[in-house]
């Protein structure tokens, strides 16, 4: 039986339910604002507010109280809260919730936003629903996943297997590279637990906000995002087998999620990754994260929204985590964040120079966002493009792995004959292997291109902070030099 809604929904992991999900009209939708809308989808009765800290009470907040009230709308408050101790301060923010079934929030928003200055607009925004990376348009990628066959053996790591994941046998600390998608199937790569760190959990509560035990089938057959992750996963183990993988499920395989239930598994992830540098059993640091998925904004001028999800994915980079992000699928140069939160640059051969230099911080290393490349280099056509886009890897059929439990209902033709033959089977991945298109699949490339360079300069016995070591690594990797740092 499918766990989908049949009308556009996605999973709220406040309360188990589902949220209704909207796709904004530019030509119907009301604006007060002389600004340009574009569509975007979002969760039809969820705003998010970017609070600040010291203000108790928050004006904007007490504003959107007051027009709701005059609607005769029910507010409800969903505080950001981070798991485990309160060693930082936690990343300011608000879920503001229409009690019930009311409808529709962005009449409010516009409302709202049109009689406010702009600093204060960057506060509050739509609850933007996420949506995994895949040929989701008419250009020509060659078809959706078709199962492959891989030639020769599994990827060999340099290291022995060390006393956790993330150790090696000589002492030396892997790379961990956390894929946040769908988590990681069955598949003999990842099935000793050397390889995967796997039911990583803070303070008892798992980093993502699903459960590995969510079906990858429904009654039509494989749901369009199944494997998503653990193709991820096995991308990064081609480029670099000796990192870690720390599978982080934030959605499931209708690959939708929402903003605020992503901010809140990164939240996570940050402690985690705090646990880990303080030596704490059960915690690894995380050197790298991985996102195949996006949204656009619904204001083409909204290139500085100072929304909650921005600013715990610079919390994660102060603590030198590196954060790389696919550029999207539509096959144009319109911007889609995360991905568009990346410095610009210009693209010279396979090195990107800073159009801004101003936009390198040395408090912590930049986003950085992938394209895809054809079998041949050139960019493929589905790909987004724009000079917010870092770099271009491969990303046209990949062939990488998939969970070996995926198998739909589709039956391959079969041919009598001297022996019995038969077509490829469109939807049996039990061989292990797939081949996919798509800038969800560049990004591991480029993923696992920088945990070798760290693993190169860690093994190297390289003492430095953890920011000018990122730096270090982004700047060998993508020649984006180091930030410039007044005297």
């Amino acid at each position: 039986m499918s766990t989908f809604p049949e009308t556009p929904q996605v999973r709220d992991h406040s309360d188990g339910g589902w949220r209704p999900v909207r796709e904004l009209d530019p030509d119907s939708a009301p604006c007060r604002r002389e600004i340009s809308l574009a569509p975007t989808r979002y969760v039809a009765d969820r705003l998010i507010l970017r609070t600040t800290p010291g203000d108790d009470p928050d004006p904007l907040l007490d504003l959107l109280r007051e027009r709701a009230s005059e609607r005769n709308l029910e507010l409800a408050e969903e505080q950001l809260e981070r798991a485990g101790s309160r060693s930082r301060p936690p990343e300011p923010g608000l879920a503001v919730h229409l009690a019930g079934d009311h409808g529709d929030v962005w009449d409010l928003l516009d409302e709202v936003a049109a009689g406010i200055d702009s600093s204060e607009r960057r506060r509050i925004g739509l609850d933007h629903v996420l949506v995994a990376h895949r040929d989701q348009t008419g250009h020509t990628v060659p078809g959706d996943r078709e199962p492959a066959h891989r030639i020769g053996p599994a990827p060999r790591r340099r290291f022995g297997d060390g006393l956790e994941p993330w150790l090696a046998d000589v002492g030396t600390a892997r790379p961990v590279v956390a894929v946040v998608d769908t988590g990681i199937g069955t598949h003999p790569w990842f099935d000793d637990n050397s390889v995967v760190i796997r039911d990583a959990q803070v303070d008892g509560i798992p980093i993502g906000t699903y459960s590995e035990d969510e079906p990858d089938t429904s009654p039509d057959g494989l749901t369009p995002f199944a494997g998503h992750g653990t193709f991820i996963a096995g991308v990064v183990h081609q480029v670099c087998p000796d990192a870690a993988i720390l599978p982080v499920r934030v959605m499931s395989t209708d690959g939708m999620v929402r903003e605020w239930d992503l901010t809140r598994t990164l939240e996570r992830l940050l402690e985690y990754h705090l646990r880990g540098i303080a030596g704490l059993d059960g915690y690894a640091p995380v050197d790298v994260v991985v996102l195949a998925m996006g949204f656009r904004p619904e204001a083409v001028e909204d290139d500085d929204y100072q929304g909650v999800l921005r600013g715990i994915l610079r919390d994660l980079r102060r603590q030198g985590v590196l954060v790389v992000v696919s550029a999207g699928n539509d096959g144009d140069e319109r911007e889609v964040f995360p991905a568009a939160w990346a410095p610009y640059v210009r693209r010279v051969g396979d090195r990107a120079e800073p159009l801004n230099p101003v936009d390198l911080s040395p408090e912590y290393p930049p986003l950085l966002s992938v394209a895809a490349s054809n079998p041949n280099g050139t960019l493929a056509d589905f790909s987004n493009d724009g000079p917010w886009v870092t770099c271009v890897r491969h990303g046209r059929d990949v062939v990488s792995t998939m969970p070996v439990t995926a198998d739909g209902p589709l039956e391959p033709v079969v041919l009598q004959g001297y022996r019995v033959r038969e077509t490829s089977d469109p939807d049996d991945f039990t061989g292990g292997f797939a081949s996919w298109s798509g800038t969800s699949f560049a990004a591991p490339v480029l993923a696992g291109e920088l945990a070798q360079e760290i693993l190169e300069r860690r093994h190297a016995d390289q003492t430095v902070g953890r920011v000018a070591a990122a730096w270090a690594v982004v700047s060998a990797v993508t020649g984006l030099p180091g930030p410039v740092v007044a005297p």
